[in-house]
Formats: C-alpha cells, sequence, structure tokens
C-alpha cells in the first residue's frame, strides 16, 4: 500500500485541524484597501529627507528607517536603509502624519524616550519634499538586547 493520505486513518479531529490550518491559510492575506486608501495611494508621494544622529550627533550608517503612518487607511513605507552620513530618504503616501522606527541588526525598538524617532509627528502633503527631519538612534534604551545591539555600532567602514 503506498505511503500518503489515508482519510480512513485520519480522526476526525484532526481532518478538522488540517481543514481549519487550511483554510486559515487560504483566507490570510492583506486585507482589502479601503476608498479612503486608494484615494491616498492616488496622490503624488511626499519626499522626507534626513539623517539618523547617535546621541552625541556623530551619524549612523547602516540603520533602517521607516515611516510609522499615523491613520488607519495611511499605507506603511518600505525600510530604507542610512548612508555613511547617516542620511536617509522615504517616498510617503500622502496626506499624512508619520513617526519614525528604527531597525539595527534586525531589531526594532520603540522606547519611552521623548527623542525616540516613533515620537515625532510629521505631516506631510501631497508632493511636498521634506528636509531637515534629524532622528535619534538611542540603542542604549533598547533593553535586554542592548548588549548585542551596541557592541558594534553601525559604521562605514
Amino acid at each position: 500500500m503506498p505511503h500518503g493520505y489515508n482519510a480512513r486513518s485520519v480522526s476526525a479531529s484532526s481532518r478538522l485541524a488540517i481543514w481549519l490550518a487550511f483554510f486559515s491559510l487560504a483566507c490570510a492575506g492583506a486585507p482589502r484597501p479601503t476608498p479612503a486608501n486608494l484615494r491616498i495611494r492616488a496622490n503624488p508621494k511626499a519626499v522626507i529627507e534626513g539623517r539618523v544622529r547617535d546621541p552625541e550627533g556623530r551619524p549612523v550608517a547602516g540603520v533602517g528607517v521607516r515611516a510609522i503612518p499615523r491613520g488607519a487607511d495611511i499605507p506603511w513605507s518600505a525600510w530604507a536603509e542610512t548612508e555613511c552620513d547617516g542620511s536617509f530618504r522615504l517616498s510617503l503616501p500622502a496626506p499624512a502624519s508619520y513617526g519614525f522606527q528604527l531597525r539595527w541588526k534586525k531589531v526594532s525598538v520603540i522606547t519611552p524616550s521623548p527623542q525616540d524617532p516613533a515620537r515625532l509627528d510629521v505631516p506631510v502633503a501631497p508632493g511636498e519634499r521634506r528636509g531637515g527631519i534629524d532622528l535619534v538612534f538611542l540603542p542604549a534604551l533598547w533593553g535586554e538586547i542592548k548588549e548585542s545591539v551596541t557592541d558594534e555600532m553601525p559604521s562605514c567602514r
């Protein structure tokens, strides 16, 4: 007898579990865009440019930066990586308002510090170009993970 699925050898509860797993995978996916989301996506993108620095003001290279939208219908941005001078550039759906999230070594933490980039609120209009956004990289406040994060600060070599 060939090996494989045999409906008689699988209990009713196992069949139910398999069906539920299959059904949940078939239904999983991105939510449907709302009418407001579609209107925002149709607008010209806004551009935000800035720099990521450490608490002493030195540029931080190789850190991921992403905009956190301040509204339910606003799409999330892709990650951008900082250059050697700490600079970054994001193209964002607008009109909207954004905070920012930083990522280093596949880790991202939002801290309670008022300096944390997630605490910012930067509004942008469609087609607007906004520069001078300064973000502070605060790995010392990242709790239990701080030793692994601060062992090797990002830099250009």
